[in-house]
């Protein structure tokens, strides 16, 4: 039975769809705002999905996902001041402030998202609504909270009325206090309470549209109500993001979502937690800013990380360091050169069954809140052994970890066949010096190797020389 962690009850619970009947699961996950390339620690959130969505599909469930794309209304401040993110990237890149304008770059930007996603092999959700495109079901569904009593109006937009919403914090218990003005929100002598979020924000730029309430734009947590409630319905099964967006962001959707309509906006809520660098959480500024085209630049290839985050629980922080992720590249990289080896062996009855006995403590441990840990051990355990490890076995495993290990290691192999005989010659006299702990020719040897537009990887399995990423 699929168990897993659901923040809204703080408990580990077994999963159960809303129809059961048609075996069929709604997710929606938070997607990416736009203006700006998604950092390393944005893209954990989607690979926790899509390791979600894999397990959910190992169990037989159909899964319906939307992942938004937020390309207005994202304001820089939690208390709902400041520039929309839109606008900043505007203002940065030098460009009109236009729809026409923002529209470019969020063209550009989700672009470069999808190419992340693909690049981590996470399966494409079924829908990507995108939040400039959704703006009548926000006005919709604004009025129906304005004719209810929970929105009213100010001289910079609509708001919600958190103290109308009395069960307002109860996803994750989020202490009131913690918003009051001045600490998490900013200062606003016009809302009514400090915690009071934006509906529809006033424009003061030509970037907004009519409303009954003076030309503007959505808030950031309108648009994901409308979007999900249009495309899933309400409540779906699983609502998906990282923990920052606990506080405010889905407490903000519950209680929108909520007083509108008078049903939850979904069953199950579950957050992945950060990935940290020495100087905090990461973060689209200063040294913390690192995308995936950054892991490129210095030959990480994409699967390697993807590799490294399952290694941990989606729950639990990762401290990130180079060192450890040349570590997960080198366990990757071994991993698809023994299984390269492997990959014509015949299945006898024996080795067919210890892949069953296998796969199925495989599917208890990832059934088990998603525990990817475990298999991958469980692999590396068994990947010597001639018995176990069967090219079926791992493809199937592969369904669920998505580090598509079999197109991989033909790749490497192809890619190890097709390296020139001076490159070969090169690499093995390297491998000479460092069985003669002369250090300083390996070293020079190697250097020579990357001069030619090549990269040695030293795993258990010997060395692999590849082409360098591009």
């Amino acid at each position: 039975m699929l168990k897993l962690f659901n923040t809204f009850t703080g408990e580990k619970k077994d999963f159960d769809p809303i129809d059961p009947n048609k075996k069929e699961v709604r997710m929606y996950n938070c997607g990416p705002t736009v203006y700006n390339y998604a950092h390393i620690g944005n893209l954990r959130a989607y690979v926790f999905a899509d390791v979600l969505r894999r397990t959910l599909e190992y169990n037989g469930y159909k899964v319906k996902q939307v992942m938004n794309v937020t390309d207005v209304g994202h304001l820089t401040s939690d208390g709902d001041d400041g520039d929309d993110k839109m606008v900043k990237a505007l203002k940065r890149d030098n460009l009109p402030l236009t729809l026409e304008a923002m529209r470019q770059v969020a063209d550009k930007y989700t672009a470069l998202f999808k190419e992340d996603l693909k690049a981590l092999n996470c399966e494409m959700p079924d829908e990507m609504p995108r939040a400039s495109e959704h703006i009548p079901e926000d006005i919709e569904l604004i009025k129906k909270l304005e004719a209810k009593g929970f929105a009213y109006k100010t001289s910079d937009g609509m708001y919600f009325d958190t103290a109308k919403f009395h069960s307002y914090g109860k996803l994750g218990n989020i202490n009131l206090k913690g918003q009051l003005a001045g600490a998490r929100v900013a200062v606003n002598s016009e809302k009514k309470n400090p915690a009071d979020f934006t509906l529809w924000k006033k424009s003061d730029n030509d970037i907004g549209w009519p409303s009954p309430w003076d030309k503007g734009f959505p808030g950031w947590h309108i648009e994901c109500s409308a979007m999900s409630r249009k495309y899933l319905g309400q409540p779906f099964d699983i609502h998906t993001g990282g923990i920052d967006h606990i506080p405010v962001h889905h407490n903000n959707e519950i209680a929108q979502s909520e007083a509108a309509f008078g049903v939850p906006l979904a069953n199950v809520w579950m957050h992945n937690e950060y990935l940290i660098v020495p100087s905090g959480k990461m973060a689209k500024s200063g040294e913390n800013f690192i995308t995936m085209q950054t892991l490129k630049d210095r030959g990480i290839h994409p699967l390697a990380y993807r590799y490294y985050l399952l290694q941990a629980s989606y729950r639990s922080p990762i401290k990130f360091s180079w060192e450890a992720l040349q570590s997960a590249q080198i366990g990757y990289r071994g991993l698809l050169a023994e299984f390269a080896k492997k990959e014509n062996i015949n299945e006898s009855k024996d080795s067919t069954r210890q892949a069953d006995e296998m796969l199925l403590q495989i599917r208890d441990s990832i059934n088990d809140d998603l525990n990817t840990a475990y298999p991958i051990g469980l692999l590396w355990s068994s990947i010597f052994s001639f018995q176990t490890v069967t090219p079926r076995f791992v493809k199937e495993l592969d369904l669920i970890l998505g580090l598509d290990i079999e197109n991989q290691s033909k790749k490497l192999a192809e890619e190890m066949k097709a390296i020139s005989d001076e490159i070969k010659k090169l690499a093995s006299a390297r491998e000479d010096a460092r069985r003669l702990k002369d250090f300083k020719k390996s070293d020079e040897l190697r250097d020579q190797i990357q001069k030619e537009g090549f990269e040695v990887t030293d795993t258990d399995s010997g060395p692999i020389v590849r082409k360098k990423l591009e």
